[in-house]
């Protein structure tokens, strides 16, 4: 009958393999907390909702809203805009045209005449909100 007892190299073994995976969650860790800090956001999907509070206080709740902007969404940046965008305005439909719904929202990354942008899709400014935001509405 053994006495239950482990030897002593097999309790060292066991106590270095368990260190090092202390170690490698610690370092997992670290890595992941600088990954996090380097990369904060570059598109500032977390400021859309507060930049489109005054535009989805005056959408229509239960209605397709079409999307017009500068940025091409085939470029990083612009995919990023309108996928913010499409969330700061959810429950609505966002769909990526602005030549067939009534409504549309305008997401701008520079001045530009927002009038002309507009007149291109036969809409007509509704209201610039600033910041780059700009309610559109489809011509009777």
């Amino acid at each position: 009958m053994t006495s239950g007892k482990y030897p002593v190299w097999l309790q060292a073994g066991v106590c270095v393999i368990a260190g090092l995976c202390l170690i490698a969650g610690i370092e997992a860790y670290r890595a992941a907390d600088a990954s996090a800090h380097a990369f904060q956001d570059p598109y500032l999907i977390n400021a859309q909702p507060d930049r489109l509070r005054e535009a989805a206080r005056l959408l229509p709740d239960k209605t397709v809203i079409g999307y017009l902007s500068d940025l091409s969404f085939e470029e990083a940046i612009g995919s990023a805009a309108y996928f913010g965008v499409a969330n700061a305005l959810a429950p609505r439909l966002v769909v990526r045209s602005a030549d067939e719904p009534q409504w549309v929202i305008g997401n701008f990354s520079h001045p530009l005449d927002f009038a002309a942008a507009g007149a291109a899709h036969h809409l007509d400014i509704v209201r610039d909100l600033g910041n780059g935001v700009v309610i559109f509405r489809r011509r009777p």
